[in-house]
């Protein structure tokens, strides 16, 4: 390997500085296990509170763990396309918030887009399926 200088960027003002060395992410061993979800998951409702099924109007909701039951009655929410692209299917995520919240489609439906994707995306890796297992 030669001992060559890192190479040198010269920003516009014509002075020089040295190039930072590139950051080495941790390999899976020094890193560990994934940290595991406490459940249930509560999302505060940040931009807009929405009516709870006795007519409440509630700040957070709170998910209960998925099971592969909620996927047999409402779909699997959640595609990987063949680009590999991960997609959310609106309708049946909106059905799986309402069965994991216990709170009616109806009054999901009312949720501000933001907070709506706030539980899509705390969701969303539960129904991908795990490499690990192939």
């Amino acid at each position: 390997m030669d001992d060559k200088p890192e190479p040198e960027i010269i920003p516009p003002s014509g002075t020089k500085r040295a190039v930072p060395p590139p950051e080495i992410e941790p390999s899976l061993d020094e890193v560990g296990p994934l940290e595991q979800d406490e459940w249930p998951i509560i999302v505060t409702l940040i931009y807009k509170p929405i009516r709870n099924n006795r007519g409440e109007d509630v700040r957070e909701i709170s998910l209960r763990e998925p099971r592969a039951g909620d996927i047999n009655r409402y779909g699997n929410p959640i595609r990987v396309n063949q680009d590999g692209d991960v997609l959310i299917d609106e309708r049946k995520m909106s059905y799986m918030i309402a069965a994991l919240s216990g709170v009616l489609p109806p009054f999901i439906e009312e949720m501000d887009p933001r907070d709506w994707n706030s539980c899509a995306y705390r969701l969303r890796r539960f129904f991908l399926p795990d490499p690990a297992a192939w």
